[in-house]
């Protein structure tokens, strides 16, 4: 499996773990991967405005990230890679 499936793979594991905690408040996800490996995101409102908190995720196996601990306020300036992601759902009816 390449690299980009499994960075895929666990942007949408993550997406589905935070659409289930927040099922009514967020119609979409931005992702921001930085250049240590760690991804915030923020979630994306119904009416497409961001959320201004920023949650932070990193791989437990990379254990925890000095840089993201320090709360650096720049992490803006890190981002190497950025996703957004929107949950979406169809429904037929009869007529």
């Amino acid at each position: 499996m390449g690299t980009v499936s499994v960075y895929s793979d666990k942007l949408v594991w993550l997406a589905n773990e935070i659409f289930a905690a927040f099922p009514q408040e967020a119609s979409g996800l931005s992702f921001y991967t930085l250049d240590c490996a760690c991804v915030y995101y923020q979630r994306v409102f119904m009416d497409g405005s961001l959320d201004p908190h920023v949650g932070i995720y990193r791989d437990a196996e990379n254990g925890p990230c000095e840089i993201c601990m320090s709360k650096d306020e720049d992490w803006e300036e890190r981002v190497v890679d950025e996703i957004v992601v929107y949950k979406s759902n169809f429904q037929m009816a009869e007529a």
